[in-house]
């Protein structure tokens, strides 16, 4: 004999359960963003150094090769600061020149913007194009004609989750940055006489060229470079 089929409740997930897969869910997801927020933090940071470090560094050869043209074909008669002449607050370098013998003067430059509010042009490094001119201290530059060789993210300082500045010893080392100490006043062009010739011919030279710095401090140099085309006498 058969026995009788008898109705069998029907069971299933029960709303505890829901609930409890769904908070199991929720702290997964929250665990997830943290992760992804820290990992975008960092990488952020990674991205914007590296990103001021080769702009730093292409404008600092840039200038440098910019800076040798200083003082080819003028005369050594030639005062010096008709020649080369660093602004009083030492962020603007000019200097004169002939692209080729026999043609007309050129006056070209460099001007380093470091302040926030310093005028209409932005942060940065800039070209200061050539232009006809019979003195380097006479040349002028309007804003509209400064080309950028280095912007903003040449300033760039990394920063922590919270937006608070490293302290001291967590700080990079060794950055290419043109973003001066707090405590002074910035990086500055600096003209020193100098040879400009190689290690032991320096000693019988009879007339010395001009060696420019970019520095905030002694030991503190963005680069430096000789011009041996400004020559003046040692005395000078």
């Amino acid at each position: 004999m058969t026995p009788p089929i008898t109705a069998r409740r029907q069971r299933g997930q029960s709303l505890i359960s829901m609930m409890v897969g769904l908070v199991i869910s929720l702290l997964t997801i929250a665990a997830m963003l943290v992760l992804y927020k820290n990992m975008i933090e960092s990488t952020g940071n990674a991205s914007r150094a590296a990103l001021r470090d080769g702009q730093v560094a292409s404008a600092l050869l840039a200038a440098q090769i910019e800076l040798q043209e200083a003082g080819f074909g003028i005369p050594a008669a030639d005062t010096l600061d008709s020649r080369l002449v660093i602004s009083n607050d030492g962020k603007q370098i000019a200097w004169r020149f002939k692209q080729e013998l026999g043609q007309a003067d050129l006056c070209a430059g460099l001007r380093l913007v470091d302040a926030v509010n310093s005028g209409t042009a932005a942060r940065g490094l800039y070209r200061l194009p050539p232009k006809l001119c019979g003195s380097a201290a006479a040349a002028t530059w309007a804003d509209t004609e400064w080309h950028p060789v280095a912007a903003e993210a040449a300033f760039f300082d990394p920063i922590q989750k919270d937006g608070s500045a490293f302290a001291g010893a967590e700080r990079e080392v060794g950055a290419l940055t043109l973003r001066g100490a707090a405590d002074g006043a910035g990086y500055r062009f600096v003209a020193v006489p100098d040879a400009c010739l190689p290690y032991q011919q320096q000693d019988s030279v009879e007339r010395t060229g001009q060696r420019v710095i970019l520095r905030q401090a002694s030991d503190d140099v963005l680069f430096s470079v000789c011009l041996p085309n400004l020559t003046v006498s040692p005395a000078a």
